[in-house]
């Protein structure tokens, strides 16, 4: 019933998907244990993919499931929270809805037969207040609290995991709101799971399974993006940091362009009546830089609009931006009508400047005018930019967070003009997100997956899934690649599985007389035959579930088998490959090797006097494997 009145008041190509996915959810949901005083799962989506309306669907679902109390949580933004209870409010016309400050309204409309939502932002004191109140509520103990926490990686986790100094503020209150009931279901919902997925398999906020909700037509991901080789949307600039901060030197070439294709696509978007175009100038985390480049920015507008009135033709400027959208837009206006346009946009101002910053932040409206946003962090979560058309981003870092980078992809979304998108931006940058692109590709394949309790998140040596203070140390496990795996105390009893599959080996081509290039599948079948072992010594099951994952994020890797016989090696000497084996497997850097001796296990070698296969295996260099002890 409730899920069909939510359906009823959006667009006919979303139903389908919506449905879908609360099926979905639903079903798994019906497979955990409903003893549990809390449920964690998760909600994949992705980066201003319409997670909320999916989200909404989802409740309403719930609520035809008998479910009648759910919190929604938003991040700590006044905005936000405002904008969110108004579309639930708009959305769930059926529901009672309550904001953050309808707390003397609770008991009357909980006690009415329709099902309560009640939407709060992240604040401490917001949501110690809500704690406290219901709490005091005994009549709760008989209800399940659902409880949907959009942006569930940014504030929720405990930020003093690895201290001696308790709980962070915000999952502590969180922790206590989950039992304000007789059960909660609690639901984390997120474009970056990163850090949610590295929890301990035992944390409270550990995700007993995924859901992942693919976005709607028309959305421009990171496949469109961030792709080898580049998009026609690229343009490759310099690190211009600097130069757009000395106040004597011009306006960064760069961003020179880039401010020019945003004015040659406003003057097309003028003639086609649209009101609205929008661009993104995101340098860095810095303040300053963010004022810099406003400075530079209004006096570049300010100079060409003082050419004009002497004037000045500055045609010749424009052309070839032109030219450029006309390669990807054919029936954009003739050069004439836009460079007119141009002319009247830049003599009557009518493009604005805003700098979006922690220091800075107004409520001004991009949803209206030709807008340029200015800022870093602010412009990241929660944060939806309308006809976003252009997008400069010179951004960098020594140690990027992958979670943290990919919310800045404000690129993504429904109602940009595809032909007029363009991305201005280092190369060195552009091949970091194509990394985090491959990666989030990834984690949305494994979420498919039966078995989700082996989602590896892999990344460029380089590149740290999240922030550290919300992991735990203890039970974190990283594989590093280029580094040789084998075993102090290997399965011993393993030398008929293994010789069962050698014969095998004549199907596949031969580098020397030792080593062969086999297939992932029988790489797998070789690590299986090879035994049991302590994950603390020689973790199979993990080897398996990084070769699963890692087919898919570089499907040309080779897998290669070198084998060696009639091996007298002693245990407990801490190396086990000659030196020319070691060399061969330096050959193979890029790809997966295994190297099998079988070794001839005398009990003057310290073994138990029966010949076996003993392991060694390497994954590709500059590239670590990140999961967590279960």
């Amino acid at each position: 019933m409730y899920l069909e009145s939510y359906l009823n008041s959006i667009p006919l190509h979303q139903k389908s998907s919506i449905k879908e996915v609360s099926k979905s959810f639903i079903d798994k949901l019906k497979k955990t244990d409903p003893k549990q005083k809390t449920r964690n799962t998760l909600l994949l989506g992705n980066v201003q993919s319409g997670k909320t309306g999916k989200v909404l669907g989802l409740v309403s679902s719930l609520a035809d499931e008998n479910y009648k109390f759910f919190i929604y949580l938003t991040t700590d933004s006044v905005d936000l929270q405002r904008q969110t209870f108004e579309r639930v409010k708009n959305s769930l016309q059926e529901f009672s809805v309550l904001s953050e400050n309808d707390i003397h309204n609770f008991d009357s409309l909980f006690r009415l037969n329709s099902p309560l939502i009640v939407v709060l932002k992240k604040n401490s004191r917001i949501l110690k207040k809500w704690r406290d109140t219901l709490s005091s509520k005994s009549y709760l103990n008989g209800y399940q609290l659902i409880i949907i926490d959009d942006e569930a990686d940014a504030a929720s986790l405990n930020t003093k995991t690895n201290s001696n100094k308790g709980i962070s503020t915000i999952n502590s209150l969180l922790a206590d709101i989950k039992n304000t009931c007789n059960q909660s279901i609690f639901i984390e919902v997120t474009a970056t799971p990163q850090a949610i997925l590295l929890q301990n398999n035992n944390s409270d906020w550990y995700p007993e399974f995924i859901q992942y909700f693919e976005p709607g037509d028309g959305y421009i991901s990171g496949n469109f993006v961030f792709t080898e080789p580049e998009s026609f949307i690229t343009h490759f600039i310099n690190e211009e940091s600097e130069n757009a901060k000395d106040e004597s030197s011009e306006i960064p070439e760069g961003l020179n362009q880039a401010l020019k294709s945003f004015i040659v696509t406003c003057a097309d978007f003028y003639l086609s009546s649209q009101n609205n175009c929008n661009f993104i100038v995101h340098p860095s985390v810095r303040i300053s830089d963010h004022q810099a480049f406003a400075d530079k920015i209004i006096e570049h507008l300010n100079a060409m609009a003082f050419a004009l009135n002497d004037g000045i033709d500055l045609s010749s400027e424009f052309l070839p931006i032109w030219k450029d959208l006309k390669k990807t837009k054919p029936d954009i206006n003739h050069f004439e009508d836009i460079y007119q346009t141009v002319v009247t946009i830049l003599e009557n101002q009518f493009i604005k400047i805003n700098i979006l910053n922690s220091k800075a932040e107004t409520t001004f409206d991009i949803s209206k005018h030709y807008n340029i946003i200015i800022g870093g962090n602010v412009i990241s979560r929660g944060l939806t930019i309308p006809k976003l058309q252009t997008v400069y981003y010179s951004r960098t870092s020594k140690a990027p967070n992958a979670d943290t980078f990919w919310q800045h992809s404000r690129i993504f979304g429904y109602d940009r003009e595809r032909s007029l998108l363009r991305l201005f931006i280092p190369n060195d940058i552009y091949k970091f997100f194509v990394e985090l692109n491959i990666a989030n590709n990834l984690l949305i394949k494994q979420s498919y997956d039966k078995n989700q309790e082996k989602i590896q998140i892999i990344y460029p040596s380089k590149i740290q899934p999240t922030r550290k203070n919300v992991l735990d140390d203890k039970s974190l496990r990283l594989l590093a690649g280029g580094k040789n795996y084998f075993s102090d105390n290997p399965d011993q009893k393993n030398l008929n599985q293994v010789n069962l599959l050698m014969d095998d080996l004549d199907d596949f081509p031969q580098e020397n007389k030792d080593l062969y290039q086999i297939e992932s599948e029988f790489m797998i079948s070789i690590l299986e035959a090879l035994g049991t072992y302590s994950k603390w010594d020689w973790d199979v099951s993990k080897f398996i579930s990084c070769i699963n994952a890692i087919k898919s994020k570089r499907p040309s890797l080779k897998y290669y088998l070198l084998v060696k016989n009639n091996r007298k090696i002693s245990k407990g000497t801490g190396t086990m490959l000659s030196p020319n084996d070691r060399k061969i497997g330096d050959t193979k850097s890029n790809d997966i090797i295994l190297t099998i001796y079988q070794v001839t296990g005398d009990i003057e070698s310290n073994w138990d006097g029966n010949p076996f296969w003993l392991p060694n295996i390497k994954f590709p260099t500059n590239m670590i494997f990140w999961d967590v002890d279960s």
